[in-house]
């Protein structure tokens, strides 16, 4: 018997007889090897207009880390700084996070350009040499934006415009493999050997798997491991001024009674 789990793509087999059952991960092409976020070149513009867009996929293990917006702008401003015309959009529309590094705020954005119509030039941000769009306001079903022939028209307006379109998508959102249609080229960003879910079948179109040189470790762990060595020493400190309390004690009180027993006699 073969059941799939769609949340993580795996089959449970159950061989007739047997009370256990075996994981089967369907067969992925092989990925590029692990290369570091300062050598990821930029896609060579082809075709009319000479634009692309690029899908920066961002495996589980690399957003658990919280590291990919930042690296997702250090991508975009050096390609910016080598001369291509970037666009940098947050499609990562159920967890925005773009707008976080950038200081601004997730007001409109890929939403408002898809469903309302709104104009690249509306919700743009200047952002260090390219142009940032904000994934823009909550949508109860994302999968709308990547039907809607105004999201096509605005991906392909960017490629006339010989826009390098980098569409930051998050590898379990439901939207994500709607995206990627729109994609010529694929970077993943997450650790070597982690495959995203939603790359599946798109393998030749992924041109870098890449990460930072430096994982920063997780700000809450340090906080927390901080507070458990001050807490610890606080107690020991504690109890150190409670034996020294308790000493004086004794010794005040042996006095007393030294002084009385003195004085009467």
């Amino acid at each position: 018997m073969l059941s799939r789990d769609a949340a993580s793509q795996t089959y449970r087999i159950a061989p007739r007889g047997l009370t256990t059952s075996l994981d089967y991960r369907p067969h992925m092409a092989e990925l590029p090897t692990l290369q570091p976020l300062d050598e990821v070149e930029a896609p060579v513009a082809v075709g009319a207009g000479g634009g692309r867009v690029v899908a920066l996929v961002v495996s589980e293990g690399a957003r658990r880390e919280g590291w990919a917006p930042e690296a997702a702008h250090g991508l975009a401003a050096r390609w910016a700084s080598e001369g291509h015309r970037i666009v940098l959009a947050d499609a990562g529309l159920d967890h925005p996070s773009l707008h976080v590094p950038a200081g601004i705020p997730n007001r409109e954005g890929v939403v408002d350009a898809a469903l309302f119509g709104a104009s690249a030039s509306r919700v743009s941000h200047a952002v260090d040499g390219y142009l940032l769009i904000t994934a823009g306001a909550p949508v109860a079903n994302t999968m709308s934006i990547v039907r809607d022939a105004r999201w096509h028209r605005f991906t392909e307006g960017m490629a006339e415009a010989g826009v390098t379109l980098m569409l930051y998508l998050l590898d379990s959102e439901p939207c994500t493999p709607g995206f990627l249609g729109s994609a010529s080229d694929i970077v993943v960003l997450g650790a070597d050997g982690e495959a995203p879910v939603a790359i599946r079948d798109l393998e030749p179109l992924v041109r870098a798997v890449t990460q930072p040189a430096y994982v920063a470790p997780v700000a809450v762990a340090s906080e927390e491991v901080e507070s458990v060595a001050t807490g610890g020493a606080e107690k020991v400190s504690g109890r150190g001024r409670m034996m020294v309390f308790l000493v004086l004690a004794v010794v005040v009180l042996a006095a007393l009674g030294w002084f009385l027993s003195t004085g009467m006699g």
